[in-house]
């Protein structure tokens, strides 16, 4: 597989994400229609209009198993207007209070170093005891306007990416008791580059703890609409455990958790012991199959079909969750002419979806309007959703699956 030219907004990777394995051991496992980046909004109609629309095809590395992205967007692209910050959601806001409280309970230590890679806006290490030393590492716009609206600046933030680099740059050999990363692997072009920074800052014996969505709960529940550009990785436990084997890790724990609709947390300990762990990449060759004759079908799905129906009769068809999934779920039906879109979000109301226009409005519309029907688009927080809209009188469906209101 070679590069692209450099006039694309993107290239092809070389290499598995992860382990480094060569391209031939890359097998494409599903092929998406072009669409533009799921985090991207648009100021005007006009500019929605002239969003770049790319390919996407899912690979399969026969080396490590991870799953991942063939298509590289440059993370300066990415991120340079993120348009996501974690303290606006909710559930996302529950998650992180859990897992501070979890950490702390865990290092009942007054001199802890703590590190995080990817904090966003820093709904996780705001939360932290006042005591530890903080730091968090992350390119965004967003991780850099929060922290510099905070006065008390109760951590430190390096705002570019965490690589092995920016470790030595920084001299953090060794430096740092546990280091942690949420959701943030998705996001990495070479993720080898950052396990090694990790490897190479945590002292003998600390732990590196990590949350990402997980590969077979997405399989299981056929979430294409979890697929987008941003999202250059998927991982299964295995292929998590091998990669950070591989570098002188050892799992110590795991859980499997409910965020973003299926999600894996481990906590690893650097042990130095480089171990060649057994892992059964074939075993998701045929769910990935599955999953892409569902995607192929996806015209057809009965709520898909439902809101088309309803469009040719001249019904308003309105959707509620202006995230990464909307962005997927729109474009790649574009044949479903949605009026507007609910968000919660003030980065995001006033903008427009890419590609297909769909106006991004504010809470309130909903009730004030209230259409026959509304598509939870962000149906991983379905509940809240629902809960948070309870003067709204029409009917609730999601875009993979009837669901009646309880």
């Amino acid at each position: 597989m070679s590069g692209m030219s450099v006039s694309k907004p993107y290239s092809l990777i070389k290499k598995c994400r992860a382990c480094h394995a060569s391209s031939n051991q890359l097998m494409v496992g599903l092929e998406m229609d072009p669409m533009p980046l799921a985090g991207q909004f648009c100021a005007t109609p006009e500019e929605s209009q002239q969003a770049v629309s790319m390919p996407l095809s899912w690979v399969l590395c026969e080396h490590c198993g991870l799953v991942q992205a063939l298509q590289d967007v440059d993370d300066r692209m990415l991120f340079r207007k993120y348009n996501y910050s974690s303290s606006t959601v909710g559930g996302l806001v529950r998650h992180f209070e859990n897992y501070a409280s979890l950490l702390s309970i865990t290092y009942d230590a007054k001199s802890l170093r703590f590190l995080e890679i990817g904090c966003n806006d820093g709904v996780l290490i705001r939360r932290l005891p006042e005591e530890w030393v903080k730091c968090g590492v992350d390119p965004s716009d967003v991780a850099r306007q929060s922290h510099a609206a905070d006065d008390q600046q109760v951590y430190q933030l390096l705002s570019e990416p965490f690589t092995e680099a920016l470790v030595a740059q920084q001299q953090w050999q060794g430096k740092w008791d546990v280091i942690s990363g949420s959701n943030c692997l998705a996001h990495i072009s070479d993720i080898r580059d950052v396990f090694e920074g990790v490897a190479l800052a945590l002292r003998e014996g600390g732990e590196f703890w990590v949350e990402v969505h997980d590969l077979e709960a997405l399989l299981s529940g056929f979430q294409w609409d979890t697929i987008y550009h941003e999202h250059k990785a998927e991982w299964s436990l295995d292929s998590l455990t091998y990669c950070l084997g591989i570098l002188g890790f050892e799992r110590v724990h795991y859980e499997k958790i409910p965020m973003h609709g299926g999600a894996i947390r481990c906590r690893f300990k650097k042990t130095g012991k480089k171990q060649q762990l057994p892992r059964d990449w074939k075993r998701y060759v045929h769910s990935i199959a599955a999953l892409s004759e569902v995607y192929q079908k996806r015209h057809d799905h009965p709520t898909a079909v439902k809101f088309a129906k309803s469009a040719e009769k001249g019904e308003k068809i309105v959707a509620y969750g202006a995230a990464g999934r909307a962005n997927v779920y729109l474009n790649q039906l574009p044949a479903l002419p949605f009026d507007w879109i609910v968000d919660e979000s003030p980065l995001r109301v006033g903008k427009y979806i890419p590609c297909v226009g769909t106006s991004i409005v504010s809470q309130k519309v909903l009730t004030e309007k209230q259409p026959e029907y509304c598509l939870i688009t962000a149906w991983n927080y379905r509940d809240d959703i629902v809960r948070k809209n309870a003067q709204y009188r029409g009917e609730w469906f999601t875009a993979f699956k009837f669901m009646e209101d309880d």
